[in-house]
């Protein structure tokens, strides 16, 4: 199965083609690795990113992503044709760009008539970086001087958020949550006021793989995904205006 993976919850826009193993085909490969005695090494993964295309432009989400998934795929070696799905991060993050790549990834699931199915951003990359030796905090810049904060067990699941909350809060908001994370992820982590964390760098294969396994399941089930909804958690700057008031009073 192949599937294109877009994400433009954050400043950094990203488009990745990542293959798809059958379930039959990760049995093998587990088959595989019990025979070569290797059961104390890392699973295989069910997926692998064949290509993918980053690029920083805060502003350019519109004009950015369309290319940048054309270059992946090309180097893929493959077609928009040969897409099976399309799995899109739906935040949190901000109005413009999240309506950008959702926008994007439903008008590709409607042109090639495949599924489309959205997965938290802040998900997918805890996803590429788990498990680890204790508790996970994922952090991106919210803007107006606030983050958005995920918090995760050592095995990768969320158990707290995705939260907006000004920096200085975190910790209360955690401790709420019983969390008491060693480790943490994510471009606004120096956002973060005195924290004793250990950053973690970026995965190798980026935010595409974890997106594309978080949404496993329906994918190889071929689950019908739901509406695809973001992850906005505050209303945007731009409001549709009131009513006119009369000067006159009426």
């Amino acid at each position: 199965m192949l599937v294109l993976a877009l994400d433009t919850s954050t400043p950094e826009v990203t488009a990745g083609v990542v293959a798809l193993r059958s379930p039959h085909e990760l049995i093998a490969a587990l088959a595989a690795r019990e025979a070569a005695g290797g059961v104390s090494a890392a699973p295989p993964r069910p997926a692998t990113v064949l290509a993918q295309r980053r690029i920083a432009d805060p502003l350019g989400h519109a004009e950015r992503l369309m290319p940048l998934a054309a270059e992946a795929l090309d180097e893929a070696g493959s077609t928009l044709s040969e897409v099976d799905a399309v799995v899109v991060g739906i935040g949190p993050g901000p109005f413009t760009g999240l309506r950008v790549g959702i926008a994007t990834a439903a008008a590709l699931g409607d042109a090639l008539n495949i599924p489309v199915h959205g997965v938290p951003s802040h998900d997918g990359l805890a996803r590429s970086l788990c498990p680890l030796p204790g508790d996970l905090l994922v952090v991106t810049d919210a803007r107006r001087r606030e983050v958005y904060v995920s918090g995760y067990r050592a095995d990768g699941r969320r158990v707290a958020g995705p939260l907006v909350l000004a920096p200085h809060t975190v910790p209360a908001a955690l401790a709420e949550h019983g969390l008491a994370p060693r480790h943490a992820a994510g471009a606004g982590v120096p956002l973060l006021a005195d924290h004793d964390l250990t950053v973690l760098p970026g995965p190798a294969d980026g935010p595409v793989l974890g997106l594309v396994e978080c949404a496993l399941t329906p994918l190889l089930t071929g689950a019908v995904p739901g509406p695809v909804v973001p992850l906005y958690l505050r209303r945007p700057d731009a409001t549709v205006p009131g009513a006119r008031k009369s000067v006159l009073g009426r």
